[in-house]
């Protein structure tokens, strides 16, 4: 449904970001666990640069710099809760300490004026009110969908350079977003290329104000699909994608209003499913691929906080 605040805005939530830069985690490295075998997915991504991000609770762990074009992440959970990262790319001399200082103080009233019982319309005045101007220009690049603990996704997208901050905001089960935990980084895409190559994907999935359209038969084993953005609304949330696998008890209408962050219980761990990863909002024409593995099973691709406007595509594979 609409909201009072931008896609931008809506997409973060910080509560408790007045924490020192070094609790976001050490910059280094995270060893890469061991993968399953070579296949053709992995194959067909391989022109990319592999990135790995490591998620604990509550940190995020991964390279300092990465180069820019195509990039393939691999971006594991080794928390006990689940988590997701977003990218979201900074305006030009915005650094990752003036969005906990210009970011911080609003985002932290707005969630305490929602735990509180106010409504989302306050809220959402709150933000507007008390976020600094460069917040206007700041804008989500992708990033990791949701993945359930234990679990690794991969994804390949596009990156121009720039300076980026990655952050995930699911939320632990006191309510508090893992970004007011740690789960903060800055991230700089350089002016250097990859001199990647975008995979060839096996499924097409559009997302448009007309729902999710997926091109293909999902069929079990793996598949990278290619995550096309046909379009992304003004005035409500982003258009990102979100795979789940439907376990006995699980059901789509239990993960709807789970997906937005505004809602008090919502994005809180655990998840009422088993996220395997996705990809998070990037601008209109923009395609991102995500590699996936099938099993036998019920399935949804649905939208963060496009689900309750019906971005939601369930399907079963035999």
């Amino acid at each position: 449904m609409p909201s009072p605040i931008p896609s931008r805005v809506r997409r973060l939530a910080v509560a408790g970001l007045l924490i020192a830069a070094a609790a976001c985690g050490p910059s280094d490295h995270a060893a890469a666990g061991s993968d399953e075998a070579a296949s053709s997915s992995e194959a067909a991504a391989s022109a990319a640069a592999a990135i790995q991000v490591v998620a604990r609770d509550y940190s995020l762990q991964a390279p300092d710099s990465i180069p820019s074009g195509w990039v393939t992440f691999r971006f594991e959970n080794q928390g006990k809760e689940t988590h997701f990262f977003v990218l979201h790319h900074l305006p030009e001399g915005v650094t990752m300490q003036d969005y906990i200082a210009g970011a911080g103080i609003p985002f932290d009233s707005a969630m305490k004026l929602l735990q509180a019982g106010g409504t989302k319309a306050d809220a959402g005045k709150v933000l507007a009110d008390g976020l600094p101007a460069w917040y206007a220009k700041l804008y989500e690049m992708g990033g990791a969908g949701l993945v359930a603990p234990g679990g690794t996704t991969r994804f390949t997208e596009k990156l121009p350079a720039g300076t980026y901050l990655m952050e995930c905001y699911v939320k632990n089960r006191q309510g508090t977003f893992h970004s007011g935990l740690g789960m903060l980084r800055q991230l700089t895409v350089t002016g250097t290329p990859s001199g990647g190559e975008p995979p060839t994907a096996d499924l097409d999935l559009t997302l448009s104000a007309q729902g999710i359209a997926v091109q293909g038969t999902p069929t079990a084993g793996q598949h990278i699909v290619a995550v096309h953005y046909q379009e992304q609304p003004d005035g409500v949330a982003g258009y990102d994608v979100h795979l789940a696998r439907l376990g006995e008890g699980h059901s789509v209408d239990g993960i709807i209003p789970w997906m937005d962050w505004m809602n008090v219980g919502g994005l809180v761990s655990p998840a009422p499913a088993d996220f395997l990863g996705g990809v998070q909002e990037m601008p209109a024409g923009n395609t991102a691929y995500v590699h996936v593995t099938l099993t036998p099973g019920r399935y949804a691709w649905i939208s963060e906080l496009g689900a309750a406007q019906g971005l939601v595509k369930p399907f079963t594979v035999e």
